[in-house]
């Protein structure tokens, strides 16, 4: 039995609705976004660096760094970052600086929306991104404690061998 009219308007709206959300919903980038502990050790190339150029072909947009800072990798002076126009390529935009987590696929980075790649602002101090130094001021003072000790020990050994 066919449904009247009002119903069945009601019920192509109801079902577009549902399509159209669900498309929605599904063009999302399906991933876990890394914390920045976890990109810099999944990256190949982890630098900052701000974007000089920005070129964009039909299936590719290819964004060149002038690199200020190589954190992790062995490339310096011009980076070229590959995206392939998908939602879980990071967009970058001319003239603004980055940090960028780069992974290598067939010779080309990419940077991915589920890795802690962000803006920063010009005014952030590049060296706040780097690690803190391993052994910080206690380790120097506990290190030269320990000599100072050593050398008062082989003093007041020698002087007591003599004494005897």
């Amino acid at each position: 039995m066919p449904l009247p009219n009002p119903l069945r308007i009601i019920a192509i709206i109801g079902s577009l609705f549902t399509v159209l959300v669900g498309a929605t919903v599904a063009a999302g980038c399906d991933c876990t976004t890394l914390s920045p502990p976890e990109s810099f050790k999944a990256a190949d190339l982890v630098f900052i660096g701000s974007v000089v150029n920005s070129d964009s072909s039909s299936t590719d947009v290819n964004s060149t760094f002038r690199v200020e800072q190589v954190l992790k990798g062995t490339n310096s002076g011009q980076v070229a970052i590959t995206g392939h126009k998908s939602d879980c390529d990071f967009s970058f935009l001319t003239g603004n600086a980055y940090i960028v987590y780069a992974r290598q696929s067939d010779g080309k980075f990419f940077a991915s929306t589920c890795t802690s790649t962000k803006t920063i602002g010009a005014q952030q101090a590049f060296i706040h991104y780097t690690s803190p130094p391993r052994y910080g001021y206690r380790a120097t003072v506990a290190g030269i404690i320990l000599l100072l000790a050593l050398a008062v020990g082989y003093i007041v050994g020698r002087s007591w061998k003599r004494a005897a």
